[in-house]
């Protein structure tokens, strides 16, 4: 409105001017030249229509994130949304590969990756503390931030009801002790109980072994390491079959809604002195473990990122947002579920983290406004 009227206040003077200029009285000539009316009208117009202002660049403009994810599926869908939050930043950020802990971790520190959001600190730091090749530890290089799910992660072996019952073991050191228990957990008929572990190169399948080796366990039992997720469907045919169940688990996961604490299973304990060091924290999980207080072998444990140090300190708005990050570990439950009832561990995943994004936007706010004021 105001260029129009300005305009039409141009209109106006000029043609004033001009018949000025044209009938002129008989003692002053026109002062105003056609040109300098021009440059007059010009300067009027700029100053009627004000400039348009430039947009503020995104900290994450063109950078590229290369992202991993932990290789169990309950890892997908936090990790689309901080993929998607981070493109929020500007950042070109790829779809999170799916790669072994004991693999991510070397090549975190030598650039090939940027960061995950699958880092479980006490099942990780011996590997991130492992020996770099060229010298000092991968933890020079890389190392992890905030604290996406606090104590986020309750892990342990899990026992069934009716073999408790049967031997009257309290933990997995009385087990042991016991030969006919022993053989009823021996599968496969070389003398020692089969634990249905981890996968290769999981933290999990290290802190397992190690306390089998640290208690003098590994001549009574031994650790089954395959795919987790069939070595699960084993023990739950196992269970339907009124067979024996010694599974390792882990939340937040989908496996303790088919075999549940308190009603098929219970958490199996050990005693804390016979736990890995930094492995002796007590588990919240009530009556449904085989000994109050509970110590499962594994002391609960945060899950978080990690990230390229290299990373961190060229990207501060992607720092900020990594020390921000915070997931509700029931959300990644719900979809742990989902996931294992069929959903695509990938589209449907991605589409559950966009939906995640805008049901929470007063939490995830001020995450962003803090990234790209750091940024």
């Amino acid at each position: 409105m105001r260029t129009t009227r300005g305009r039409a206040l141009v209109a106006v003077l000029l043609t004033f001017g001009l018949l000025a200029a044209a009938c002129g009285d008989d003692s002053e000539p026109a002062t105003t030249a056609p040109d300098d009316a021009d440059a007059a009208a010009a300067s009027a117009a700029a100053e009627a229509e004000p400039e348009p202002e430039s947009e503020m660049a995104l900290p994450g403009e063109g950078v590229s994130v290369t992202m991993g994810r932990g290789n169990w599926p309950e890892a997908n869908f936090h990790h689309y949304v901080l993929q998607q939050l981070l493109q929020e930043l500007g950042y070109d950020v790829t779809d999170p590969e799916e790669i072994a802990p004991a693999t991510f971790y070397p090549a975190l520190a030598q650039g090939d990756y940027d960061l995950w959001a699958s880092g479980w600190t006490i099942n990780h730091t011996p590997l991130l503390e492992g020996e770099s090749p060229d010298g000092g530890t991968f933890a020079d290089k890389a190392r992890f931030i905030g604290t996406m799910m606090a104590a986020g992660a309750l892990q342990g072996l899990l026992v069934d009801i009716p073999s408790v019952e049967q031997y009257g073991f309290s933990t997995l050191g009385e087990l042991l002790d016991n030969p006919d228990a022993v053989a009823h957990f021996d599968s496969d008929g070389d003398g020692k109980a089969d634990i249905n572990g981890c996968d290769d190169g999981w933290g999990c399948q290290k802190v397992i072994n190690d306390t089998l080796a640290k208690n003098g366990w590994d001549d009574r039992a031994a650790q089954v390491s395959a795919t987790h997720s069939a070595l699960f469907v084993e023990s739950q045919a196992s269970y339907a079959e009124g067979g024996p169940v010694l599974q390792y688990v882990w939340t937040p996961a989908a496996f303790i809604g088919k075999l549940v604490p308190g009603r098929d299973v219970l958490w199996l304990a050990i005693e804390p002195e016979q736990t890995l060091e930094g492995q002796d924290g007590v588990s919240s999980v009530g009556d449904a473990c085989t000994k109050d207080p509970c110590t499962t072998m594994f002391t609960p444990s945060p899950i978080t990122a990690a990230a390229n140090k290299d990373f961190l300190a060229a990207n501060p708005a992607a720092a900020s947002l990594l020390e921000d990050f915070e997931m509700d570990p029931l959300a990644v439950a719900v979809q742990a579920v989902a996931i294992d009832a069929g959903a695509d561990p990938n589209d449907d995943m991605a589409a559950a983290a966009t939906e995640w994004i805008a049901n929470n936007r007063d939490t995830i706010d001020p995450w962003i406004e803090a990234a790209l004021a750091a940024g």
